[in-house]
């Protein structure tokens, strides 16, 4: 956890939904836990790795990541595997991703532009569903070790006959 992830803008983003709680889950290197807002709606679960870390995956209701500045957001990829749909802002790695797959929302990290799009997710099972499921199929496709190993053999193939 660092500045970067625009989590004080999450915990306020929540303070403007009702329905929504978060938790926060991660190694606090830069100890930035201590600069957050407050939010009796909020709960810092600290690292979690393995079952535990499957298991927040697998019964979230989305995944939000409002980073200022993500080069890719392996989190991202691994909600979207466990078929939990994600919003993200424009400046995370993947946005293009969960915007084509339409495996989440793409949203201004704003506070006001992240409640309204936690609302609208936390409003509408079906959808959070129908994104959950997109995001399994392309991680299955896109992101899975074979698919990636063949795209970076091809690479290098055309690096060799070039």
């Amino acid at each position: 956890m660092n500045w970067k992830k625009g989590l004080d803008r999450l915990i306020e983003a929540v303070d403007r939904v009702p329905a929504a709680r978060l938790v926060i889950a991660g190694r606090d290197d830069e100890n930035a836990i201590a600069t957050l807002p407050r939010s009796e709606r909020v709960t810092f679960a600290g690292e979690v790795a393995g079952e535990r870390k499957e298991e927040l995956l697998r019964t979230a209701a989305m995944l939000v990541l409002p980073s200022l500045s993500e080069n890719f957001g392996n989190v991202v990829l691994e909600a979207m595997a466990h078929e939990t749909p994600v919003i993200v802002t424009p400046a995370v790695g993947l946005a293009d991703e969960v915007r084509r797959s339409g495996a989440g929302l793409v949203s201004e990290g704003d506070p006001e532009s992240l409640a309204a799009a936690i609302a609208t997710l936390l409003a509408d099972p079906t959808r959070r569903e129908s994104m959950g499921r997109r995001g399994r199929e392309t991680a299955e496709q896109r992101y899975a070790w074979s698919h990636v190993a063949e795209e970076l053999e091809a690479a290098y193939a055309s690096l060799r006959t070039a």
